[in-house]
């Protein structure tokens, strides 16, 4: 007969991202730091202005970036057809070498 374990193991979500403490006071932290600039750059600071200018260029580029490369992955999932050869599997599964373009020559000759 075997015990039942008095505790269930903890087994590791895989819906949900784990997020720190840390990580969470750390972004508050960085989002205190960009709303204080933003606040000094809207009385007039040249500065400042410059730092959220450049904080705001780098997230629309950001946004940009992560948009043409989801709209390139849908395409390319939707019309991408792998060569035959590619299907095949792993050359190096069944001890063969891949596709050669020249022949291999012997050391020997």
């Amino acid at each position: 007969m075997t015990k039942t374990p008095s505790v269930e193991p903890v087994l590791r979500s895989r819906l949900l991202p784990r997020i720190s403490s840390r990580w969470l006071f750390a972004l508050t932290s960085l989002a205190a730091v960009i709303s204080a600039v933003a606040r000094v750059a809207g009385q007039g600071s040249a500065a400042a202005y410059s730092v959220v200018a450049a904080v705001v260029y780098l997230a629309i580029i950001f946004s940009l970036f992560s948009l043409l490369f989801f709209l390139v992955r849908g395409v390319s999932l939707i019309w991408y057809a792998p060569p035959p050869e590619a299907q095949d599997g792993s050359p190096f599964a069944a001890d063969q070498l891949p596709p050669q373009i020249l022949p291999p020559r012997d050391p020997k000759e």
